[in-house]
């Protein structure tokens, strides 16, 4: 079931798909789009587990393609679910560190244009 909505955490996240780049510290390297975005953090739905607690490098594209978000970030919760058609999938937390505040307020009228929608 996908969430949908504002959220009551400190950054309220609301539901944005948003292309997102995560770099895991492996060398890994997966494209997806984010599930619900917030100040804070995001979510995002990957074909395959990354660590909890582990850190990536995360691209984040909002609007405009020439201006990506990039920060650090955290795993700090995962979610194993398996489909009907039996595809296996990880519902994915992220926090976001050492974002810069210009682009947590970016991010914020981002979310609010969004919520207007």
């Amino acid at each position: 079931m996908a969430w949908s909505g504002l959220d009551q955490r400190v950054f309220p996240r609301v539901s944005a798909r948003c292309d997102i780049t995560i770099h895991d510290r492996i060398g890994g390297k997966i494209k997806t789009k984010t599930q619900n975005l917030g100040a804070g953090g995001a979510c995002v739905i990957l074909n395959r587990e990354l660590e909890k607690l582990s850190q990536v490098r995360l691209r984040l594209m909002l609007e405009d393609p020439d201006q990506p978000i990039e920060c650090d970030g955290r795993v700090v919760w995962m979610v194993r679910s398996k489909e009907p058609s039996g595809k296996v999938s990880f519902d994915v937390g992220i926090e976001f560190l050492r974002l810069s505040p210009s682009d947590q307020e970016r991010i914020i009228t981002f979310n609010q244009s969004q919520s207007r929608i």
